[in-house]
């Protein structure tokens, strides 16, 4: 996998990344966070999906019209309003 998966992959082009970092468990992949929104994505290099996460330590997905949207988006170059908001819509479990 490239150092750098998002100068590859475009939904990833749209914020500016540090490194990624190697997260374990339910859903696996990397997590991105944005330097400039502070907006925190997971990319999953095997299957090439990226989504949204909320500011939780169990990096839980975000409700999937939230990850939509800020997969879409460009940054905004600092935090957005609704942000906040948005990070607390966790995706729905289906059992």
């Amino acid at each position: 996998m490239p150092k750098y998966p998002w100068r590859f992959y475009s939904p990833l082009r749209t914020h500016d990344f540090d490194d990624g970092v190697a997260v374990k468990g339910r859903e696996p992949g990397q997590l991105f966070v944005c330097r400039n929104c502070g907006r925190r994505f997971k990319y999953d290099a095997e299957t090439h999906v990226t989504w949204a996460v909320g500011k939780g330590r169990n990096f839980s997905a975000l409700d999937r019209a939230v990850s939509l949207r800020w997969i879409t988006e460009q940054c905004a170059g600092g935090p957005s309003g609704a942000d906040e908001d948005d990070s607390k819509r966790l995706k729905s479990r289906v059992a």
